[in-house]
């Protein structure tokens, strides 16, 4: 039933974004944990090096237009997915479909295996931290080359957040109760509203109403069990021996940045960007100096390798 759902989002992305795009994208479905299907996006020559974007909390795998879009696919495989819940991907009911760690540890794994990628260099954004770290849990690092962290820290920290004097944390306080509302016209005013929290600036127009749309198709019994599991890997930061890079925005979570610069300076695998003038989505807000930064990341990366 699943793939007769994806022209229908194709047709509104070619509505709503420029029709620029150096690599074809190539869909398929992927069966995750509990046979959960799972819309599977590519770009890129599969002999290429990897790379696995892992999107984060309401949205879809379109968060990486512009590096599906861009000249990275062209001597890279770039592989992204919807997350269970999300987009063109199932949504399970049952709370523990959500809940537990292991499911979205095996749907990356399972990801991983259908498109059968080696080590690639994995960046995950926001909500998707978390989700790269169920990997880990589950996994270890040996199959992975390195990570990115952006818009998130994947729980290596205790999570700070500024309190609700502050006007963004008051206002993102009530989206998340519009959200997770059964009361559709809540869910639609909470999507025209967290738009303006995801960049320091606002997006254009034809995003703007790609990512609110895209927001709906997360239905709000996703949204409760999501927000209602653990999410703490403080034990696994010593695990975490990979190279590690946090690329954060100036204008994001004051904390997460604080926290950044500490894990930073006390581990040699770990560094930080600060992007100056970006948000929460800096791969969204500055593309092309993020495309440029992954690209050096990951080729870093690969000429230290151990043969």
């Amino acid at each position: 039933m699943l793939p007769r759902f994806l022209p229908l989002v194709a047709l509104l992305v070619a509505a709503l974004l420029p029709q620029r795009s150096p690599a074809d994208w190539d869909y398929r479905t992927v069966e995750g944990a509990g046979g959960v299907p799972l819309n599977v996006v590519t770009a890129g020559d599969t002999a290429s090096p990897p790379i696995l974007l892992i999107h984060g909390f309401g949205q879809s795998h379109y968060s990486f237009v512009h590096q599906l879009n861009s000249d990275l696919a062209e001597d890279n495989y770039l592989v992204t997915f919807d997350l269970r819940g999300h987009g063109a991907s199932g949504k399970p009911w049952a709370a523990e479909d959500y809940t537990e760690h292991t499911v979205w540890a095996e749907d990356v794994a399972a990801v991983v295996s259908a498109t059968g990628i080696e080590r690639p260099v994995v960046v995950a954004w926001s909500y998707g931290t978390m989700i790269a770290m169920d990997y880990i849990r589950e996994h270890g690092i040996g199959g992975i080359a390195g990570i990115i962290f952006t818009g998130g820290q994947g729980g290596l920290m205790p999570l700070r957040m500024p309190g609700t004097e502050d006007p963004d944390m008051a206002e993102l306080g009530e989206i998340r109760v519009l959200q997770q509302s059964r009361d559709l016209a809540d869910n639609i005013r909470a999507g025209e509203r967290v738009i303006d929290l995801l960049t320091a600036s606002p997006l254009p127009e034809r995003e703007r109403e790609l990512f609110r749309s895209l927001g709906l198709m997360v239905p709000s019994y996703v949204r409760r069990a999501m927000v209602n599991r653990s999410l703490d890997n403080q034990d696994l930061v010593e695990r975490l021996t990979l190279p590690v890079l946090f690329a954060l925005g100036a204008e994001d979570n004051p904390f997460q940045l604080e926290d950044a610069a500490e894990l930073a300076a006390s581990r040699g695998n770990v560094s930080l960007t600060v992007y100056e003038g970006a948000g929460h989505s800096v791969f969204l807000e500055q593309p092309q100096r993020f495309n440029d930064q992954l690209r050096r990341f990951a080729e870093q990366i690969r000429s230290t390798a151990v043969p």
